[in-house]
């Protein structure tokens, strides 16, 4: 009886837990530096959620946010003195801070999204195809709507093996690759150089604010390499070597001395003959 007794306490206890007073998405606007308040909560305030947690969506995966290094020092709780209130207090906010977040427990979860105000990425929302060459160039095109908006933070990344990885730290890209934002703030495109058919994959520009861009290259053809022929030099040994031309003809240099002679010879008889006649006066 006893252990009945005790089962149906675990079940109901179990059972009960917290269950979210609301399942609708939230967007929260924050501003780099300022705070923002995540809203969640048990349905009774007093109930005290056997687990829960706050999980963040970066490019490379979910992200513990009560465990992540990223956060220290910047996160509030409030369920020491209400166990059912789980908000989370975010200060010192930063571009990265952008995205979307979830507060998880036993009995389900809400999901809510960070927007700051800052870059808003122009050009086409679908995935874009750009066709390139081994050895060639591209331009990855992405860009804030103002041009002049100069972000803190943003990233290039790519799908490598199904993770995505940091395309500005990756050293196969090393020495291959250039931005223009030190030009103009909001002009985030990258310039892929020395194209490699490994190049042709999924590429994501994100400003950190939910806002990113895909492109797509695609590497097509052979390398093309300038022809070098006419400046080969002829390796072979001189036996094989074949005869050079010779031609019968004088050099040009031979006959324009014998011209000179020529005049000179005329210049000194011309200058004998005035001279004796001075002599003569």
């Amino acid at each position: 009886m006893m252990k009945c007794l005790y089962l149906l306490y675990v079940v109901f206890h179990v059972t009960a837990g917290c269950n979210l007073s609301a399942q609708t998405k939230h967007v929260y606007i924050g501003l780099p530096g300022g705070s923002v308040l995540l809203l969640c909560s048990c349905s009774d305030l007093h109930t005290k959620p056997h687990t829960f947690t706050w999980m963040f969506y970066r490019t490379e995966g979910l992200t513990d946010v009560l465990n992540d290094e990223h956060y220290r020092g910047r996160l509030q709780l409030f369920n020491n003195t209400s166990p059912g209130n789980l908000s989370l207090l975010i200060s010192d906010l930063r571009e990265e801070d952008g995205g979307d977040y979830r507060c998880i427990t036993e009995k389900g979860y809400i999901d809510m999204a960070i927007y700051g105000e800052g870059c808003d990425l122009s050009g086409d929302k679908h995935q874009v195809v750009i066709n390139g060459h081994p050895g060639g160039s591209v331009l990855l095109p992405c860009s804030c709507s103002d041009l002049h908006t100069n972000l803190q933070t943003f990233t290039w990344t790519t799908n490598r093996t199904g993770h995505w990885t940091d395309v500005l730290k990756d050293e196969l890209y090393r020495d291959r690759l250039q931005l223009f934002n030190h030009i103009s703030p909001g002009n985030l495109s990258l310039l892929i150089s020395d194209l490699r058919e490994e190049d042709q994959r999924v590429y994501r520009c994100s400003t950190g604010l939910e806002e990113y861009r895909d492109i797509r290259i695609n590497v097509k053809g052979e390398r093309r390499e300038t022809s070098t022929r006419s400046g080969k030099t002829d390796r072979r040994p001189t036996s094989e070597q074949p005869p050079s031309k010779t031609t019968n003809s004088p050099p040009a240099s031979s006959s324009t001395t014998l011209e000179q002679d020529k005049q000179q010879t005329h210049s000194s008889l011309l200058l004998v003959d005035i001279t004796f006649l001075f002599i003569q006066k």
